[in-house]
């Protein structure tokens, strides 16, 4: 049991020491998606945006939002979600994007961004094995489209019980510059199946 505690002991304190800047920078700053963690409305002014507006500012300006009116942005909506009298923990980010979309698009952009960011590699791990079987020794040669491709039907694609295979079909025969023939293999083989059922009974005939 001394060596349990003890193994248990050295686990808390390296999660505590791997995570200790949980509690400041950028990770605390991300908090603030998390309505549950937001204080009364007589104490909202002591969170911002500022640190996680400076640490997005690229991504943000590249996708076209107006990040010099996002402090303002973040007044009024800080400002609506605490005069409706309703409590935090009954509202939701769909609920609130669709309603204050109109006055607030650019800071619920950035919350956006916040909420799409994971929480761990796993997604990342799938995506490289995934990688491992598609472009194997057999399959060197592909080029970084088809790879592309293979792996977007690999990881986004849904299963085969719940695949509906008709979008792709009617597109596999409009994009054809001929038109296509799905059937002319079947129609053959019915043909050579009527031919030879033919010989066999002018075969039969003759005896």
């Amino acid at each position: 049991m001394k060596a349990k505690f003890e193994l248990l002991d050295k686990l808390c304190q390296s999660l505590q020491s791997r995570f200790t800047d949980i509690t400041i920078g950028i990770l605390q700053a991300i908090k603030l998606v998390n309505l549950n963690s937001w204080p009364d409305a007589d104490r909202s002014k002591e969170f911002g945006v500022e640190e996680l507006t400076t640490h997005f500012q690229s991504i943000l300006t590249s996708s076209g939002v107006a990040v010099e009116l996002i402090p303002d942005q973040w007044t009024i909506l800080k400002t609506r979600l605490y005069e409706t009298g309703e409590s935090l923990h009954m509202k939701t980010w769909p609920k609130i994007n669709r309603s204050l979309q109109p006055q607030c698009p650019n800071i619920l952009s950035l919350v956006d961004l916040i909420l799409t960011v994971p929480a761990s590699t796993a997604d990342c791990e799938r995506g490289f094995n995934q990688m491992k079987l598609v472009k194997n020794d057999w399959r060197s040669r592909l080029t970084s489209r088809s790879l592309c491709d293979l792996l977007t039907v690999q990881l986004s694609s849904p299963s085969i019980e719940n695949f509906d295979p008709t979008p792709a079909i009617q597109l596999w025969h409009q994009a054809s510059i001929r038109p296509r023939r799905p059937e002319f293999m079947e129609g053959k083989k019915n043909a050579q199946e009527s031919a030879s059922e033919t010989s066999e009974s002018d075969s039969d005939e003759q005896e």
